[in-house]
């Protein structure tokens, strides 16, 4: 599957001209997938440069004292009888200088507070943390190198995925179980690649555990948070995940699995395939076909099958939200992870405001925050890390 996002530390490191080749190529594919790729690099390169041109403007304001008080000091060689003259002409260039200091001052100084306090909720990026059985942490997410498993398995870390490479012989590996995690924070997302070619989009505030190297007669791994899942179809071997109240099971398939602990409810959608999804509680157990959704209250313990558009579940792995008729406090919650901020209301009714709309998942956070003030009876100020919402 072609990978339709791209990190915002590595845009930045494109306009300064940092990219590695590998990293260059991979910009650039990415540049030709859609002109609103373009669009939005361009719109970053232009911030950056009025960044730079904001600390430029400021040291022209040194320069202009520095010739002030040149000025300042030729005034006490003129004759004595000419000084009355050059002291109220030096008066009125201080003036002007000072005025024109002022201005330009307060523009950079304005203009960068405004960038500043816009810049400070971004985008999320590639960003992960791989915990192995031994207790050795790795921060993933911009270098590329190789790693050994004390059970023989050899891992490749890349800038976006961690892959376990295909093992022909398993007979030379060590048949312990073990087990390693894969964290990924607020303001990030990661994807690996498993033992049996398995692939799995991490979604933000989220964490996988697994096998190293899959044994016996099943697969399972554990999942916190969100996650996008296309299984290898291996024979009769099924591959189960384990997500709060509840578990998966399949044979070959793509799905994704929602299941974060502040949220009321969990969600299981299918996109391809066949999977079973059972309950302990309750003794619930459902067979979905593509199309639908288990949604469960962990409150009352029900669970509910619905037929749903699995992209408004699934769309955030490929660099999109769709939200239809959503409330704002559950759209604001889904973003919070990504962007990595706080919510306070300042009128509780607002929570439950509808919203409908596609939103890219790599665009400047004010530009998102306007598309829903324009459709809705909402005002959102930012303060820092803060989101304020009222009517």
């Amino acid at each position: 599957m072609k990978d339709k996002t791209i990190s915002a530390s590595l845009i930045y490191r494109k306009i300064e001209g940092k990219l590695s080749a590998v990293e260059e190529e991979r910009f650039e594919a990415w540049l030709k997938e859609g002109w609103e790729h373009r669009e939005y690099y361009e719109r970053m390169r232009r911030m950056y440069q009025q960044e730079n041109v904001q600390e430029v403007e400021t040291g022209e304001i040194q320069e202009a004292w520095v010739v002030f008080e040149k000025r300042v000091q030729g005034q006490r060689r003129i004759e004595r009888r000419q000084r009355w003259v050059w002291v109220m002409s030096a008066v009125a260039s201080v003036a002007i200088v000072i005025c024109c200091c002022w201005f330009v001052y307060y523009r950079a100084n304005t203009e960068q507070k405004l960038n500043v306090a816009v810049q400070k909720i971004v985008p999320g990026q590639y960003n992960a943390v791989l915990e192995m059985a031994d207790g050795a942490t790795y921060q993933l997410g911009e270098q590329q190198y190789f790693l050994q498993e004390r059970t023989g398995n050899q891992i490749k870390v890349d800038s976006t995925v961690l892959s376990y490479l295909p093992v022909n012989n398993k007979s030379g590996l060590s048949q312990d179980i073990v087990y390693n995690k894969l964290s990924v924070p607020k303001g990030g997302e990661y994807r690996i690649e498993l033992e049996d070619g398995t692939k799995v989009w991490i979604n933000s505030a989220s964490r996988l555990r697994y096998p190293v190297v899959f044994s016996g007669n099943i697969r399972e791994v554990y999942l916190e948070g969100e996650a996008y899942f296309e299984v290898q179809r291996e024979g009769d071997r099924p591959f189960i995940v384990h997500s709060g109240e509840q578990k998966v099971t399949v044979l070959g398939t793509s799905f994704g699995i929602s299941c974060y602990a502040s949220e009321a409810n969990d969600y299981t959608t299918l996109v391809s395939g066949k999977v079973k999804v059972d309950f302990e509680r309750g003794k619930q157990s459902f067979v979905l076909e593509p199309g639908m959704q288990v949604a469960y209250n962990k409150e009352s313990g029900v669970a509910m099958e619905r037929k749903v558009d699995v992209a408004e579940f699934v769309a955030w792995k490929d660099g999109k939200y769709i939200f239809k008729q959503k409330r704002l406090e559950d759209i604001l919650s889904t973003l919070s992870r990504w962007y990595d901020f706080e919510v306070f209301y300042r009128n509780e009714d607002v929570k439950d405001v509808l919203f409908s709309g596609e939103l890219r998942r790599f665009d400047d956070f004010s530009y998102l925050l306007r598309l829903i003030e324009r459709t809705s009876d909402v005002k959102f100020v930012i303060d820092k890390k803060v989101v304020q919402v009222m009517r």
